[in-house]
């Protein structure tokens, strides 16, 4: 029975920060339990129910959940935190791209699993049976007079006057796709962990929705994607946290990272692509949104928890056998 490892040499990094000390449940993560788990525990692993097992030996298993407020593992903690960087620790779960703010209140999950090459590299494999991140439409600003009419053809004028004007249809939807095979995430765990460098890099792609400007209608694409390098560090003026939160299940076997806070201030996004009858509102559409826009002008951030199971005990716990 392989207990969990946290990737490698990263447990090493995770002792040197002191996490043993701030989650007494590391202590038993090279025990094993004789009894059998209870309900409420086996359903722990059903997060790593899309778990790539196939991909190989030297797996583990990821789960990992958006939430829209920061986390904080308690009240000292935080405070020490506002101390240290000189202001509230205040950073809610948005993705912004020239003058347009997608709030992300409604959770985003990404199944997978981190597998290691020879060298050590970690590599990341999409989920199985699942989406590898779940899209979320989630509430975007509305077409407003913010649109220049005057980049519209006649017939998209016609549509925007239809939709907008008189049909008052001003409500827009937002949702992050991944853009391109998941095997285009990267992941460096021990970034993660040391508040530096590049934890996650994410291509995707942003998917607005509206009577107006259609089903098919991009900010970025599979071959233009926009690049978020999400770190737990400092990234222009924005600054993450590791999950500080860190705890353990009964046996050790899940590890868990409650309150990872991951920023990204300097990712540049392109323009649309698709918006209204064959791409013929994406002029107006840009000017709206201040799309393209470079980089430094537009920020992500993610609150949220992050599971790991190796992937033998991840199998061996959705058969009931841990």
């Amino acid at each position: 029975m392989r207990s969990i490892k946290l990737l490698g040499p990263c447990l090493l990094t995770m002792l040197a920060l002191g996490a043993s000390a701030a989650s007494p449940a590391l202590a038993t993560l090279v025990q094993y339990g004789e009894d059998k788990e209870t309900e409420k525990e086996h359903a722990e692993f059903l997060a790593f129910a899309n778990c790539p097992f196939g991909a190989g030996a030297e797996l583990d298993c990821s789960w990992a959940q958006t939430s829209y407020t920061e986390q904080w593992p308690s009240k000292k903690i935080r405070e020490a935190y506002e101390a240290e960087h000189g202001k509230p620790a205040e950073l809610l779960s948005q993705l912004t791209a020239g003058k347009v703010t997608v709030p992300l209140k409604l959770s985003i999950i990404l199944r997978g699993g981190i597998a290691f090459e020879n060298e050590g590299e970690e590599r990341w494999v999409g989920a199985q049976g699942a989406e590898t991140i779940q899209a979320v439409p989630q509430a975007a600003q509305p077409l407003n007079k913010d649109v220049d009419t005057a980049l519209l053809s006649p017939a998209e004028l016609n549509r925007y006057n239809y939709y907008v004007k008189i049909s008052k249809e001003t409500k827009v939807t937002a949702a992050v796709e991944l853009a391109g095979p998941a095997s285009a995430i990267q992941v460096n765990v021990g970034h993660l962990l040391e508040e530096q460098g590049t934890a996650f890099a994410f291509p995707v792609k942003l998917k607005l929705s509206n009577p107006f400007v259609g089903p098919d209608c991009y900010a970025g694409s599979d071959a233009n994607p926009i690049v978020v390098e999400l770190t737990t560090g400092a990234s222009g003026a924005l600054h993450g946290k590791n999950g500080s939160g860190l705890r353990g299940d009964r046996h050790g076997f899940i590890l868990t990272l409650t309150t990872n806070t991951l920023v990204n201030n300097t990712f540049a996004s392109p323009g649309v692509e698709g918006c209204g009858i064959e791409g013929g509102a994406d002029a107006a559409i840009d000017s709206a949104l201040g799309l393209p826009s470079a980089s430094g002008q537009n920020r992500t951030v993610l609150n949220g928890t992050l599971k790991l199971a190796t992937g033998e005990n991840a199998k061996e716990g959705l058969e009931g056998k841990i």
